[in-house]
């Protein structure tokens, strides 16, 4: 007899119509089991009291615990059933977070300093609303758009900032539209949000803040090569090379070629460990994976390199103190800070000295591929829009225009 492909369902329906499993036994005994695991979930106790009614206490957010009674036992279950199937069939926004946000770290989608940040802007933006503790099933598109605007319009957001509550609101309603706790398609709703960018708050940049000009630089490195330290060899390096503060102090000798290559392989992250205290370590991988490149090295950053050496020629990385500990990137901004007040000029962050490398690379015409390469950039639009800034002095452009305009 030639044999037939049988399909799953119908195999199933044999069973069914000819009885050959008992599926309400079944099905009973699922229901049971499923009660018994939802029964469980209570840590507190269910007690008679003398008045024949029955009591247990169920958590709360604000009271920490209330109290509740029934008539019979059964009927003290049944409220626990209810109380834990509503949790598990229509949890709170920030259940659905935590769930979120646990499962991108298990699958190391993101770094734990990142997840630190999604919890401040959760905690921010979400819990302080108490919109933290709506049932996500309770939501309609139009309260989420609301609940949007509001806090754009009452924190006065940048676009920047505004990035940060847009990425925990399309992440976690995108977990619960997978898990059927919500019909919100949170593509489409971004999709069909229209912001108007007269919402946001505008930040104006002073050019000053943002860059070192052309008349600063030679100060701040005459100062650096004559004071040498490791700190102020690192200060220096970070100007000559353009690299991130956290790329800076997580190099290592073999990072250098010896002549004019400096691989960038690594970075500093920190974050908060599970006794929320704050760590700072070394990840074996850059900022991102253009932040992974070799940068062409000046004839200066190759001198600057030997020094470090000379300085530090044992050390498992590049910049450690007199103790062999690793110079956290922090360290390297309070050094400039020491320096920029030692030569009379005025704060800021050694990250405005990337900028300023940045700024230098494309006044100087250097090929847009090349810009990208050394600043670990995947777009030139991201090279001229964040990180270009005229550091001409006033005389300069004066002079520009004057050339330019000849009328």
């Amino acid at each position: 007899m030639q044999k037939e492909e049988v399909t799953e369902a119908e195999l199933l329906n044999y069973i069914k119509e000819n009885d050959k499993i008992k599926l309400d036994e079944i099905r009973i005994e699922y229901e049971m089991k499923k009660y018994e695991e939802l029964l469980s979930k209570h840590s507190y106790d269910i007690w008679r009291g003398k008045n024949g009614k029955w009591y247990t206490y169920f958590p709360d957010e604000e009271k920490g615990r209330v109290l509740k009674k029934r008539n019979t036992r059964e009927e003290i279950e049944d409220l626990i059933i209810a109380f834990y199937k509503e949790k598990e069939e229509n949890p709170t926004v920030e259940e659905v977070f935590r769930l979120w946000l646990s499962k991108k770290l298990e699958y190391k989608e993101i770094q734990k300093g990142s997840a630190d940040r999604y919890e401040t802007d959760f905690e921010r933006f979400l819990v302080k609303t108490n919109f933290s503790k709506r049932r996500m099933k309770q939501i309609a598109a139009d309260e989420l758009e609301d609940f949007i605007r509001l806090q754009v319009a009452q924190n006065e957001l940048t676009m920047k900032a505004y990035s940060g509550l847009r990425t925990i609101i399309r992440g976690t309603w995108m977990f619960a539209k997978k898990k059927k706790w919500t019909d919100i398609s949170i593509s489409q709703f971004f999709g069909d949000l229209d912001i108007s960018r007269r919402a946001f708050k505008k930040v104006v940049k002073d050019e000053k803040n943002e860059v070192f000009s052309e008349d600063e630089i030679p100060v701040i490195v005459d100062y650096l090569k004559k004071n040498v330290t490791i700190w102020n060899l690192g200060v220096l390096l970070a100007l000559q090379t353009g690299v991130r503060v956290g790329e800076l102090s997580a190099l290592k000798p073999c990072d250098w070629d010896g002549k004019n290559i400096l691989r960038v392989r690594r970075t500093e992250i920190r974050y908060k460990n599970e006794k929320g205290k704050n760590v700072v370590d070394v990840r074996e991988f850059a900022k991102t994976e253009a932040g992974m490149r070799d940068i062409i090295l000046s004839d200066g950053g190759i001198e600057t390199l030997k020094k470090i050496l000379e300085l530090n020629p044992d050390g498992e990385y590049l910049f450690e103190n007199e103790s062999g500990k690793r110079i956290r990137g922090n360290t390297f901004n309070k050094r400039l800070d020491i320096v920029l007040n030692k030569v009379d000029l005025h704060h800021r962050s050694i990250h405005k000295g990337r900028k300023t490398y940045g700024t230098t690379l494309i006044d100087s015409g250097c090929e847009d591929s090349l810009v990208m390469k050394q600043m670990g950039h995947t777009t030139i639009e991201t090279s001229r829009k964040y990180y270009y800034y005229s550091n001409k002095t006033k005389a300069h452009q004066i002079e520009q225009i004057k050339r330019a305009v000849n009328i």
